[in-house]
């Protein structure tokens, strides 16, 4: 009996050796995939609205054309050589069209989807497959109103788009942990340099900053005030007293505040509405979207817009 014993014991531990097995491993693909579309919800690197972002129409554009000047598609092969020519110019024309309307036109009517300080790997999906889509159904459109070919739209359409989704998604996941190992790397330098950089100062540490409101005004010695909150016609001043942070909000115009400021060298613009004492700077931290500054004594992190990001690397 004992015998029959050890034998089923063997059997019942080899098979749950098999099961857990088997079982780590559908485990182990279950967080493979889940890190995979995690990375999407992670801020990312946006290019919208920017020189960069024109750089890009471009590069795509004479991707394009070349290689469609080289694989001739479409039934392209098959023209007159001066057809050709004028198919692939326009062709051309076409793909810079859409991807200048996705990065610059799109970005300046739909201003919250495309704000760059809320820009994640999801976001940056929807755009590379939008500007697929447009693309490929615009180039076909053109081929067939030019009798090119023989495309039946908008199947023919629908099937390339649904083989560019797979490459466009591995694009922004590598994309994605690319640029946050990059901007976490001078991140942490940056925070060393910031351990051995003095106090900046204004040439007259004493001279007091006035800020006259419509019917408010603050004075401030200048390493007094942390960051200046700045809007199209109002501002939000936070600055230290001797009991901790105060706020004071008041009707001012943009510009009045950046003249008082920009004698003073510490504050530095790092987003198009945040003018922050660069002394207040606690620590930097990077993602794949950029840097955030956390400041000292406040409980907020300031995005730091692409525009501005050499103001922070310069410190």
């Amino acid at each position: 009996m004992s015998f029959l014993k050890s034998i089923s014991n063997s059997i019942s531990s080899f098979f749950k050796a098999i099961f857990n097995f088997f079982g780590s491993i559908i485990s182990g693909i279950g967080r493979a995939i889940k890190a995979f579309f995690d990375k999407f919800k992670k801020p990312y690197h946006s290019s919208t609205m920017s020189f960069r972002g024109l750089l890009h129409s471009i590069a795509v554009t004479v991707t394009a054309f070349v290689l469609f000047y080289i694989l001739q598609p479409f039934g392209i092969k098959e023209m007159a050589e001066g057809d050709k020519i004028m198919v692939m110019a326009i062709s051309g024309m076409i793909v810079l069209a859409v991807m200048l309307i996705c990065q610059f036109v799109l970005p300046f009517v739909l201003k919250s989807f495309y704000d760059e300080h809320h820009w994640t790997g999801t976001k940056q999906l929807i755009q590379f497959l939008l500007m697929s889509v447009l693309i490929i159904f615009g180039l076909m459109y053109f081929l067939k109103s030019k009798n090119v070919g023989d495309s039946n739209l908008p199947i023919d359409a629908l099937i390339y788009f649904g083989f560019s989704v797979i490459p466009l998604a591995l694009f922004v996941y590598i994309q994605e942990s690319m640029h946050d190992a990059k901007f976490k790397r001078k991140a942490e330098g940056l925070n060393q340099d910031l351990k051995t950089k003095g106090v900046v100062n204004s040439e007259n540490p004493l001279k007091i900053l006035v800020f006259q409101g419509n019917s408010e005004k603050l004075s401030l010695i200048p390493n007094q005030l942390i960051y200046v909150k700045l809007g199209a016609e109002a501002a939000e001043f936070y600055y230290q007293n001797p009991f901790g942070i105060d706020k004071a909000a008041m009707t001012i115009d943009t510009k009045l505040v950046l003249d008082e400021l920009k004698d003073h060298p510490q504050f530095v613009k790092f987003s198009q509405d945040i003018m922050l004492n660069s002394n207040a700077i606690q620590k930097v931290s990077g993602t794949a979207r950029g840097y955030d500054i956390a400041i000292a004594k406040v409980n907020e992190m300031v995005k730091v817009s692409g525009k501005f990001r050499k103001n922070l690397e310069k410190l």
